[in-house]
This record gives structure tokens, C-alpha cells and sequence, in this order.
């Protein structure tokens, strides 16, 4: 019996830039038509424009009325037969574009689950998965109780939030103010402005890369991480994470309810959460893949390509087969090697000038690249999210231990030149 070739897309709305994974659409769909909407501020990680059918650009204030009306004048004249959304940004509008024009996308109610922390927590105690409780905060007085009434220590930090941006540590009620204006800060910039506390979960933290396929879940990869102890901004990770089979079976398990309660049924997704001495707990999912280089490590180390998976299944492809033929692969050792990142941190504030050592450390074992987060004349702050980071080095070896060290290898070898601020005294 002759398998039926399936129906692809001719013309795929794709909201969002996502740097290279376009490219992978092109190749899954021969002829394929692509068009970009996007806001201004995602104007830079739209590449290969040569290569687009068209490109809308709005500003930030612009409404989803105003995004309908033009993917509609678009439609009227070329009909699009997919949407996708690889960044996560602006979701609530991919969600009502692909519910107007009857495409299939997740729904406006999974993107306001995932994308507001307060409603994922109201969902998530609700269907039994995870009941950390969680208090909305308008201000220093407002925090002070919620922390009163969840106990001490908790996590202040945006509803919305990014990159680890605005998150705070309160062990006592002296670190109000503190945590206060450190939370409000991040959220500058983000379509969700509140913040919310929640109790502090003691124990390790992983993300947990998954694709899903008419609500089959598959676990591509668990992540281990390694966190910057006062800001939470992720400084290491190491995949597969070195875990327990029992251990790896509770966080899988745990994550797949949670997609079930959110009813995440296709497309792939980051879901951070802490290991701890007797629970999962569920940090944050999105409706994305990892940053940091995860799905570039993943596909290195595992044979598993997620931005690959997931463009094909963009423009009509099934994936679930491949998926599970690439796991399978994984687990009987044919493709068993370990990934690692190393960043590094500036270690005072100024203005970066120059990078060395960048073409040597790419040539030391295992090394897979080096690149820098900051370039050359940008000014290099505290520590306040993922892009104050300064570079970061990533390899392979054959252990957890072996890859872990090449890249930290690699990335210790940069030297950095830093001028101090304008106005700035030492």
C-alpha cells in the first residue's frame, strides 16, 4: 500500500522573525510562499528577506484588529494555508489571525496560559498538574503581604517576563523594596507589566524540549541548567541531562500533563522546571524552542532536530515517525554524545572594545562555536538578563564531565577590553 504524499502548504504566514528555521520551511515545501508579519523590534531576526513573498512590519501599538485587516488583504489575493509562530512573540495574535481564517494553531486561551504566568499557575493548580500558588502584585505593600501570606522565601518577578529578566529572591521582609523595583525594572518593554510572587521551589533546574503532534508529546531532550545564584540568569547547560531513569520519567511525565491542561497539541515547546527532593515543579513553558543554542546542541549531540521537526510539520508534514525514529536512534547509543555551553560574565560595567581569542578557543577540542552575546561597542551592564551576558563557547564530548569542561575551556580562554562609561568613576 502506497503511502499518500500529504497536502503542503503553498503559502505559510509566518508572525515573527526566526533568523535561519525559514530556510527549512523552503526545503520541506518546494515552492513554498512565505510571508512575514512581525512587529519593528523583531525586524532584525528577519533574514533572507530576497527569499520572502512579502514582509509587514508594524509598530509596537498597533492592535490584532489592525494585524486581522492586513493578513486579510493579504489572504483575499494569495489565500495562506498555514501559520506559525516560532518566536512565541505576539502569540495572542497568531492565535485570533489562525482562528479568524480557520488555520491551525493553538488557541487564544493556550496563548494567554502560557504567555501570563498568573493564568498558567490558575490553570495548572486547577487541572491538578502543579499547585504552586501565586499572588498578583501591584506594588512594595502588596508583595510584603503576598510573601507574608506564601511564606518565606519567594520569587518576585514579571507575569511575562523573558531572558530571566526582573526575577527576585526575598528571604525576609527587609528585601521588599529591593525585589520590588529589581521585578518592576524587567518588566519594561514586555506586553505583560504585572508582576506576581510565588513560593521559592529549592532543587535543580532543567528545561524540558518536547514536540507534539495531534497531542502526542514527544520528549526530544531534558536540559540540565546551571543558574547565577542572586539574578537567575542562566550561565551553563548540559544535554541530556546526566539524570536517574526514574528521575527523567517524573520530570517527562510531569511535563506532558502540563501540555495536556494547556492543550498544547502541536508544534514545539521550552518548558523550564525545578527538580525537587519529592515534586516537579513547572517554572514556565513556551510555545518555542530553548534559546541559548539548545536545539542546535540537541541536534549535535542526539540526532534530534527540533527547528527542522518543526518547520516540516509547519508547512503539512507528519513528524511524529521521525521524531520517534531519532529518539529511538539516540537511546540505543547510536548518537550518544553530550552537549555543553559555558558563558561569561563581565565582571564590571563598561563599554566592550574588543574580543580575543575567539579563532583559538574554535579550534580546542570538541568545540563547536564561540561567539559573543555583546558586540563589539556595546555597553555591558549589571547582570540583569540573558543578552548582559558577555560570549559563551559550546562542545561535544562523550561524557557529561567531558563536554562540560571543553566548553568551559574554551570560553575562559577569552580575554575581554572594556572602557569605562562615559561619566563613569571607577
Amino acid at each position: 500500500m502506497r503511502e499518500e504524499t500529504p497536502a503542503l502548504a503553498g503559502h505559510l504566514l509566518m508572525v515573527g522573525g526566526a533568523r535561519h528555521v525559514p530556510r527549512e520551511c523552503f526545503r520541506a515545501a518546494p515552492g513554498l510562499r512565505i510571508s512575514v508579519i512581525c512587529r519593528r523590534e523583531a525586524e532584525g531576526k528577519v533574514w533572507d528577506r530576497a527569499d520572502l513573498h512579502r514582509l509587514l512590519i508594524l509598530d509596537r501599538g498597533v492592535g490584532r484588529e489592525e494585524w486581522l485587516a492586513l493578513v486579510r488583504a493579504v489572504h483575499a489575493h494569495d489565500p495562506v494555508d498555514a501559520i506559525v509562530d516560532f518566536t512565541e512573540s505576539d502569540a495572542d495574535k497568531t492565535a485570533y489571525i489562525a482562528e479568524q481564517l480557520g488555520l491551525r494553531c493553538y488557541s487564544g486561551r493556550t496563548a494567554q496560559w502560557v504567555t501570563d504566568k498568573y493564568l498558567m499557575r490558575a490553570r495548572l493548580n486547577e487541572t491538578g498538574v502543579d499547585d504552586t500558588p501565586a499572588r498578583k502584585v501591584v506594588g512594595p505593600d502588596a508583595l510584603a503581604a503576598a510573601a507574608d501570606a506564601l511564606g518565606y522565601p519567594v520569587i518576585c518577578k514579571p507575569a511575562g517576563g523573558i531572558g530571566s529578566r526582573g526575577i527576585s529572591r526575598l528571604a525576609s521582609p527587609a528585601d521588599v523594596p529591593r525585589a520590588f523595583a529589581w521585578s518592576s525594572e524587567g518588566t519594561a518593554g514586555l506586553d505583560v507589566e504585572e508582576l506576581i510572587a510565588e513560593p521559592f521551589h529549592q532543587g535543580r533546574e532543567f528545561s524540558v524540549e518536547c514536540i507534539s503532534e495531534d497531542g502526542q508529546h514527544f520528549v526530544a531532550g531534558i536540559t540540565q541548567k546551571s543558574i547565577d545564584e542572586d539574578t537567575f540568569v542562566e550561565v551553563g547547560h548540559l544535554l541530556p541531562a546526566p539524570l536517574p531513569e526514574a528521575r527523567t520519567a517524573a520530570l517527562s511525565d510531569t511535563v506532558r500533563r502540563m501540555l495536556d491542561a494547556l492543550d498544547i497539541r502541536d508544534g514545539v515547546t521550552h518548558t523550564e522546571v525545578i527538580l525537587t527532593d519529592d515534586a516537579v515543579r513547572i517554572i514556565e513553558t513556551h510555545l518555542r524552542y530553548g534559546g541559548d543554542r539548545i536545539p542546535d546542541m540537541l541536534a549535535a549531540a542526539t540526532g534530534i532536530d527540533l527547528q527542522q521537526a518543526w518547520a516540516r510539520q509547519a508547512v503539512g508534514h507528519s513528524v511524529a515517525a521521525e521524531i520517534e525514529a531519532a529518539v529511538k536512534r539516540h537511546h540505543s547509543g547510536e548518537r550518544a554524545d553530550f552537549a555543553a555551553i559555558q558563558y561569561r560574565l563581565a565582571d564590571r560595567r563598561g563599554v566592550l572594545t574588543a574580543v580575543h581569542g575567539i579563532e583559538a578557543a574554535q579550534r580546542m577540542p570538541g568545540v563547536q562555536e564561540v561567539a559573543t552575546v555583546t558586540g563589539v561597542g556595546g555597553r555591558i551592564g549589571d547582570l540583569t538578563g540573558s543578552l548582559a551576558r558577555l560570549a559563551y563557547a559550546w562542545a561535544l564530548g562523550a561524557t557529561p564531565e567531558e563536554a562540560t569542561q571543553r566548553a568551559r575551556a574554551a570560553a575562559d580562554s577569552l580575554t575581554f577590553d572594556l572602557d569605562d562609561e562615559p561619566g563613569h568613576r571607577p
